[in-house]
């Protein structure tokens, strides 16, 4: 079984049920035959890299939170990293979640890949809390806590993943609908409010071509960001330069800074005193933003396989353990010295987060861990009657 979104989650970042690209996921035709399973496909070493560098985003785009408001180095860093990372791990989540507008038996995934890990981490980050502000407040307690968001607006969207096979312009609709819902009255819950916000991210993974269809055919947009050497340097160039764009503009010295909450999609109009055109044009604005950061990043991922290509099958580990490192070092006020604000300290503390996500894909850590991240919960469900 592998991760693949954070879970972003995911996700970015990122879930941990087999994806349409790993060893062993069976296919779901609808032919009947039980006798003969489907040969295992190959892993795509080319997502499995774009995950595990994603992944690596969310680790640093956290690292980074805790210093932004001292550095305008890391405030560039982090803005750019927000303007695209979480958008892109939602679009990977729902490029691999197309078996869900096949099968209604892929729904049986969702309770122990997604809903029993949340269970066991939203209370683990939610008695870090507890623990920081010596306060307990039940009414709190089963909200999701830090980025435990991902995986209920995870759950939302899978359920919602055979909607969009019956609609002629999916993406054109979940995207009015992210812009509608962003006047809504749920938007005081920020998770509600980014599994709206951020819908068409998912339902655009879900329903973009993904290679070519035949003879003559045009590959698809992914493929053909993927298939082209100069596309990965173009992409590159765009990450690079945006870094600076990021450093201006949110010195406010040039164009007005953004309001925070739109790079986070956790907020509705009303929340962030927009009125209902200023916001939506606050929204489309993300998406802008989103896609051409989002399409840069797929074409500057490196296509072979590499060292790190294996790492990206573990995301759901670093997603949902790599708070459980960060937090207390922010509630315990080790990050608060003096030394970390400095250009050295923030080299430092990047390189750390690196590493961290690294060693949370390690092997040791998956063995301690996986009762907790990919439970054995298959005996909660009834057994399985093929449905298609």
């Amino acid at each position: 079984r592998s991760p693949h979104h954070p879970p972003p989650p995911g996700d970015g970042p990122p879930a941990a049920a087999p994806d349409a690209t790993a060893p062993g996921a069976t296919g779901s035709g609808a032919t009947g035959d039980r006798t003969a399973p489907a040969a295992p496909r190959r892993r795509d070493a080319y997502f499995d890299n774009v995950k595990f560098f994603l992944i690596m985003l969310v680790v640093l785009g956290h690292v980074w939170e805790v210093f932004r408001k001292d550095s305008n180095a890391a405030n560039a860093a982090y803005t750019v990293v927000y303007a695209f990372h979480m958008p892109l791990f939602v679009f990977v989540s729902g490029y691999f979640s197309r078996g869900f507008m096949r099968s209604t038996d892929k729904f049986r995934g969702i309770f122990p890949t997604l809903i029993i890990p949340f269970a066991i981490f939203n209370v683990l980050y939610r008695l870090l809390v507890f623990i920081k502000v010596d306060e307990f407040r039940l009414h709190q307690f089963f909200r999701p806590q830090f980025l435990m968001w991902f995986l209920v607006a995870l759950v939302l969207w899978r359920l919602s993943a055979p909607l969009w096979a019956h609609l002629r312009y999916p993406v054109a609709t979940a995207v009015a609908l992210s812009l509608i819902a962003g006047s809504w009255s749920f938007n005081s819950d920020p998770t509600l409010c980014r599994a709206a916000g951020l819908l068409p991210f998912f339902v655009l993974g879900l329903t973009i071509a993904s290679g070519p269809g035949g003879a003559g055919s045009r590959p698809g947009p992914v493929e053909a960001l993927r298939s082209r050497g100069w596309t990965r340097w173009a992409g590159a160039f765009v990450l690079l330069a945006a870094l600076p764009v990021a450093y201006v503009w949110e010195r406010g010295t040039v164009v007005p800074k953004i309001e925070h909450g739109v790079r986070l999609w956790n907020r509705g109009y009303e929340q962030m005193g927009f009125s209902m055109p200023e916001g939506v044009s606050y929204r489309l604005l993300a998406m802008v933003f989103a896609l051409v950061l989002g399409a840069a990043f797929l074409a500057a991922v490196p296509r072979g396989r590499a060292w790190y290509t294996r790492l990206g099958t573990r995301t759901m580990y670093v997603y949902l353990l790599h708070g459980l490192v960060i937090k207390p070092l922010q509630y315990g006020g080790v990050l608060d010295d003096p030394f970390f604000r400095s250009p050295a300290g923030l080299v430092l503390v990047t390189a750390c987060g690196l590493a961290l996500g690294v060693v949370l894909t390690t092997a040791p850590v998956v063995r301690l861990t996986r009762w907790a991240i990919e439970p054995e919960a298959r005996r909660l469900l009834k057994p399985s009657q093929g449905t298609t």
